[in-house]
């Protein structure tokens, strides 16, 4: 049996899947896509065969390691350890071979289910591409994207409409990875009057916009409403993917930016918006710091734009230049609060470095030690996993010391370690912004996230004693790091240390950087308080914490004796301050420019932020206010590192944030599931909702309570 075919409209559509087949479709309006190699839907058959039944039933309890999704992995493990056909192999080279004879060619392997081009069942994003693989390791991509057909989201997903993967077939599209100037996704429906939408994930876009609207009227003539994505070199986009398109409703950015121009809201960051002197303190560093990115408040809400102007440093600068940046913290930051000026002084002499020095060059030495594994045929995701979980940084010692409060026997036990954490973490808040109390200042507040969280123990023996990777040893993981190493030719051995270790202290001081962050802000919290209890002593103010809604110029002219503004005038200035508040939290802006077709109300698309799968029952804690911490799953908008310590879920789902972000990384070092990025989460699910949670596709599923699949067809 041949598995491999060149994609032609001859080949009989059932073997092609859906990716292929609107490539077809595609190259039949007569626009440039990339010539392509199926390995059809015959392949994941024969290897399907013979192997363990997928579970016929979906579980109402929500207990990780239950029956079905231990049955799953199961058929997960049975795909993965099945060897290839005779001659599979040597079809799939002969094919790359033709596809591209350089021996330095670069492929994409992309799922194409049969499902992944059906309205009402688009299933996008559900299944694994590879990108950018080498041609060594696209028989390894194919298995990993193979395998992306029975994980725990792709099964309940078709269980839930009836289908099964088995029955409707699953093959593999691969082509010449097509590099670009800009790429995203854009679409049209002929029927609204919105104009077409084009949401770009990379690069500049402005050279493709007018071909990129030319072939949405003219595939929407013969389609409908479309959705397809793209990757563009100039003027002339090379288009991967045809479905149809449902749009869903638009939500306008605050303060009416373009939603396709540069600006992003850091919602990972500050979901909620800043007080007036946050909003100083912010268009302060961004006036006197030079890094990688802009800064603006716009309608109260923190965005951010790269600065393509920014040269980074070397990766090796971040750790001589951090710990010159501890060693300043330690001679500014450990006196009594100074004057307002000096403690912005000491502010950006902390700010610029850390934002304009190590993490770009912690940035550098992540980029450059994936490339170096990329261009050996290693998947770097992994690896920094793993490091996540092994480096010493800030992140795991605030972990330990809050578990340390959690399990202390007795109150005199549990307020040394409170002590303990205090002394390290006190300077840190729920929120990254001045106004925000410190936990030093507000201990209370502290001791109430904490009492909510139960013991490591006590959450292992709930969860029925499994936790996945919780028990991994860090000689496990060392070891896993070893057969990295091992899997590398003895020539590349010299760059694989050197870029390890840059990898490790990045790792560390992306972590650590929080923390000295939060010791820098709370000087000048205090600095603020001190000139407000001034104000409030002389009767201008009816409180100390009202210095923090009132312009940062404003009161850094009055500490300096420029101006003397009256009662009445900072009364005016705080009431409007508080009214512009009230109106902000009521219009926040679009969290997400991502395309919503093919959208259902049971399916939300992140990213995989640690791997596992969990069925449970839903809490939402928006933003940082009112997260619950005994969640089984906790959706929230973001989760601050700072706060990650102070709550507990068995998985997380997240609205912001991606794979090498703070939340990923201590969901893996916890060793519980999470899917980050998913953005629409928290509105889309609500208190209560059981769902399946699916960490490594980086999909959340919403189940019914009685949810049942007999012979995949689903009843209420």
């Amino acid at each position: 049996m041949s598995f491999c075919v060149r994609l032609r409209p001859s080949v009989e559509a059932r073997r092609l899947g859906g990716k292929a087949r609107s490539l077809l479709r595609l190259a039949t309006a007569g626009l440039r896509v990339p010539e392509a190699l199926v390995v059809t839907s015959d392949l994941f058959a024969a290897q399907r065969a013979g192997g363990p039944p997928l579970p016929a039933e979906l579980p109402r309890a929500g207990v990780p390691g239950s029956g079905t999704l231990a049955a799953i992995g199961a058929v997960a493990a049975a795909l993965a350890a099945r060897a290839w056909p005779a001659g599979f192999v040597e079809e799939l080279t002969g094919g790359l071979a033709d596809l591209d004879p350089s021996p330095d060619a670069r492929f994409a392997v992309r799922s194409s289910a049969a499902v992944e081009d059906r309205a009402g069942a688009l299933a996008a994003g559900l299944f694994l591409s590879r990108l950018d693989v080498p041609r060594h390791a696209v028989p390894e991509a194919v298995r990993a994207v193979l395998a992306s057909a029975v994980a725990p989201a792709a099964v309940v997903y078709l269980a839930q409409r009836g289908l099964t993967i088995d029955a409707l077939g699953f093959s593999v599209l691969i082509h010449p990875f097509v590099g670009g100037d800009a790429a995203g996704i854009a679409a049209w429906d002929p029927t609204s009057p919105a104009p077409p939408l084009i949401d770009t994930h990379l690069g500049d876009d402005r050279a493709a916009r007018g071909p990129l609207e030319a072939a949405l009227h003219q595939l929407a003539a013969s389609h409908g409403a479309v959705e397809v994505e793209w990757v563009a070199a100039g003027d002339r986009p090379t288009f991967l993917q045809l479905r149809p398109y449902r749009a869903g409703p638009r939500t306008e950015r605050a303060g009416g930016d373009d939603p396709n121009g540069p600006w992003r809201w850091d919602a990972a960051h500050n979901p909620l918006p800043l007080s007036p002197a946050q909003a100083g303190l912010v268009a302060l560093a961004d006036a006197r710091c030079r890094t990688a990115f802009r800064q603006r408040v716009t309608d109260g809400y923190l965005f951010y734009a790269d600065d393509p102007s920014f040269t980074a440093r070397t990766p090796s600068a971040d750790a001589d230049t951090f710990a010159v940046l501890k060693a300043l913290a330690e001679t500014r930051l450990g006196v009594p609060a100074p004057n307002l000026e000096e403690a912005l002084e000491t502010f950006t002499a902390i700010y610029g470095p850390l934002f304009g020095e190590v993490q770009p060059a912690a940035r550098a030495a992540r980029i450059a030690l994936s490339s170096f594994l990329r261009s050996h045929g290693l998947d770097p995701t992994p690896l920094f996993q793993t490091l996540a979980a092994i480096v010493a940084s800030a992140a795991g010692e605030r972990r330990r010391r809050a578990e340390a409060v959690v399990s202390a026997p007795d109150a005199p036990t549990r307020r040394v370690a409170l002590d303990a954490y205090l002394d390290l973490f006190g300077d840190e808040s729920c929120a990254w912004d001045v106004a925000a109390p410190t936990w030093r200042e507000d201990p209370e507040a502290l001791q109430r996230r904490l009492r909510a969280r139960p013991p490591t123990d006590q959450l292992d023996a709930d969860r029925g004693g499994e936790t996945r990777e919780t028990r991994e040893t860090r000689e496990t993981r060392i070891a896993r790091i070893d057969r990295v190493e091992a899997a590398l030719p003895a020539t590349a051995r010299d760059g694989w240390t050197r870029l390890l270790a840059a990898a490790q202290r990045a790792v560390a001081s992306g972590e650590d950087d929080d923390a000295l962050y939060a010791r820098a802000q709370a000087q000048v919290r205090r600095a603020l308080l001190r000139q407000g209890a001034g104000l409030a002593a002389d009767g201008r103010l009816a409180r100390a914490e009202e210095i923090f809604w009132l312009p940062l110029d404003l009161v850094r002219a009055g500490a300096r004796g420029e101006i003397t503004p009256s009662r009445d005038d900072l009364a005016t200035l705080i009431d409007a301050a508080r009214a512009a508040d009230r109106a902000a939290r009521a219009h926040p802006p679009a969290l997400s420019r991502a395309l919503s077709a093919g959208e259902t109300s049971d399916l939300i698309r992140g990213r995989s932020g640690a791997g596992g799968a969990f069925i449970g029952r839903v809490r939402i804690g928006v933003g940082t206010e009112g997260a619950d911490p005994s969640a089984e799953v906790l959706v929230a908008a973001t989760i601050l590192p700072t706060e990650l310590p102070l709550v507990d879920a068995a998985a997380l789902v997240v609205e912001t944030g991606g794979p090498l972000g703070h939340v990923a990384a201590q969901a893996r070092e916890r060793g519980i599931p999470a899917v980050v990025g998913a953005a629409g989460a928290c509105t889309r699910l609500r208190d209560g909702d059981r769902v399946l949670v699916d960490g490594d596709a980086g999909v959340v599923i919403k189940l019914g309570d009685a949810a049942r699949v007999v012979g995949w067809a689903t009843t209420a």
